[in-house]
């Protein structure tokens, strides 16, 4: 009987923690996020405890008698947290988190997931959009960019699956492409990727409801991915409209549920609207809307509570307005407009030429324009200043700009005399050549200015990578100096196949002589060298050497040691 009890002592020591509920305590949301994709993929429960969050209504909430994996960050929301848990009668393993980047990539692994999401770190509104459809293809939400994307390729060793949404840098499509990565989305405009991947999910699995939201917070309700999330953002976007307009129209869309009163009084006017429309076709169509205004505790005796969301830190995109002038010798006037953020955004630009105070001259750009992270871009327009002939003359640049084509939400503006600058564009530049360092992993290419002004230049490459072409852009704009070289460096892991398959490239150079104003563009096709470093016959010949040489060395050696004797 003693030896029956030792051995259920040592099964029960040696027995892993097998967690049934995972609990989140973290003032950091990228935590709370890595909590919700660990919990979906072993389809288990999980709460996360706001910010300002009581944490003996958490417990509660928990409940008793789980071995809880509770995710607890070095700033928790509350430290009463572990030790309320421990007297609801739970087991705890804290997982202690000192990264929350760190700490999603290890949730990966321990999750024992085969599939995998890409998204970028940058953007909650991505890290949301794809909770249902991660939870409904048991799949981790990984959260990269630029910095782990290694990290993230070692990660994925031996996935099923890999699926990149929306924007992501382009060093990670390149760490990711020998997984042959599905996309969802283009990473152009968040509000589209958003739309395709909530009809995917909708289609996939036959639903007809949604959570609408705005995108700014995490709610309950929203973890369970049983429901596709749709995001509209603080004004509802016209692309959004029509895709629940059409979804009503075919009966695919029945019902919505909002989480809290924000969105309230928006998506009932919605519904009107849409009302009026299909009335004026002769339809009778509508779609019910359920509000999740607060919860109750009723085995806590509590009254009625407001909801639980955590706040998500997400992107907002940055331009601004970095140079303004009149060039005299173009008969110009010229702007550069900059992102400075950490994402691509859509921007749309204005200038008023004035004559003191009064409007003179207006240009502008039909539409909206594309300008990805770290771009400068310059505008331009033809104006002769000489037709005014007295009078102060100013400029008023004006450029909305939002992370939708569709939903330019932010405004910068810049306003001051028009500066007139003699400038004229003499710089010359071109590609010397491009090479292939395998040991280092880097494509290396020259360039040369060949002009007697200081040059500014953007570089991109094209080549065929994982069978498909690419283009990769270098990470900033480089001066070179006149009769200078400089070497572009472009991370990139070429396998053996992707080297043989570009006997050359083509490198596209933006570039001129001030900078923001990279007005020429030249595309040279060059041949791509492969650096191995030392060739096979010379390390040969290396060695050999140094055999005979040791060997020489032991002979006399041997002989000194002879003659001793």
């Amino acid at each position: 009987m003693r030896n029956i009890t030792i051995f259920m002592l040592i099964l029960l020591m040696t027995t892993a923690f097998a967690e049934d509920f995972v609990a989140v305590n973290s003032m950091d949301g990228r935590d709370v996020l890595s909590g919700v994709y660990y919990a979906n993929v072993l389809n288990v429960p999980m709460k996360f405890i706001p910010p300002n969050g009581d944490s003996s209504i958490f417990a509660a909430k928990v409940g008793s008698g789980h071995d809880v994996l509770l995710i607890q960050s070095e700033v928790p929301v509350s430290s009463f947290v572990e030790n309320d848990l421990t007297l609801k009668n739970n087991t705890l393993e804290v997982y202690e988190s000192s990264d929350a980047a760190v700490t999603n990539l290890d949730l990966a692994k321990k999750s024992g997931a085969k599939r995998f999401i890409i998204v970028d770190s940058a953007f909650s509104d991505g890290a949301i959009s794809v909770i249902p459809y991660a939870a409904l293809t048991d799949s981790y939400v990984i959260l990269s960019n630029k910095n782990n994307a290694e990290d993230v390729a070692s990660v994925l060793e031996g996935a099923e699956k890999v699926t990149i949404y929306g924007y992501v840098d382009q060093a990670v499509k390149n760490a990711l492409s020998a997984y042959n990565p599905e996309f969802i989305g283009t990473g152009e405009d968040k509000f589209d990727d958003n739309l395709e991947i909530v009809e995917k999910v909708m289609k996939e699995n036959s639903l007809t409801s949604a959570i609408i939201v705005d995108g700014s917070f995490l709610e309950e309700s929203m973890t369970l991915g049983d429901k596709p999330i749709l995001l509209t953002g603080r004004i509802m976007p016209a692309t959004t409209y029509s895709f629940l307009k059409e979804n009503v129209r075919s009966g695919k869309f029945t019902s919505a549920l909002l989480l809290g009163n924000e969105l309230v009084v928006p998506i009932y006017d919605v519904r009107e609207k849409m009302e009026r429309e299909f009335e004026e076709e002769g339809l009778n169509k509508s779609f019910g809307i359920i509000v999740k205004f607060a919860q109750v505790l009723p085995s806590e005796g509590t009254g009625v509570l407001v909801l639980d969301q955590f706040p998500m830190p997400s992107y907002q995109p940055n331009v601004e307005i970095s140079d303004v002038f009149y060039n005299t010798q173009s008969e110009q006037v010229m702007v550069s407009v900059d992102n400075i953020g950490e994402g691509p955004a859509y921007y749309s630009l204005e200038v008023r030429v004035k004559v003191d105070g009064v409007d003179h001259k207006i240009f502008g750009e039909g539409g909206t324009r594309l300008i990805e992270r770290g771009e400068q871009i310059p505008v331009s327009y033809d104006f002769d200043i000489s037709e005014i002939s007295s009078g102060e003359v100013t400029a008023l640049v004006i450029v909305k700009y939002g992370s939708s084509r569709n939903s330019l939400e932010e405004f910068t503006s810049s306003e001051g005399l028009l500066e007139s600058i003699d400038y004229v564009d003499n710089s010359k530049v071109l590609v010397q050549s491009a090479k292939y360092d395998t040991e280092k992993g880097n494509l290396l290419v020259t360039i040369r200015n060949n002009g007697d002004q200081t040059a500014y230049v953007f570089s991109k490459v094209s080549l065929l990578f994982g069978g498909s072409l690419s283009n990769i852009s270098a990470a900033d704009t480089r001066t070179i100096e006149p009769g200078s070289l400089i070497v572009e460096e472009f991370p990139l892991q070429l396998a053996e196949a992707d080297v043989e398959a570009n006997q050359n490239v083509t490198v596209f150079l933006d570039y001129g002589a001030r900078p923001g104003f990279l007005v020429k563009q030249s595309a040279f096709v060059v041949d791509l060298a492969k650096d191995e470093g030392l060739p096979l016959l010379l390390i040969a010949l290396v060695t050999l050497v140094v055999i005979v040489l040791l060997a020489a060395v032991y002979l006399v050696g041997s002989r000194k040691a002879g003659k001793k004797r």
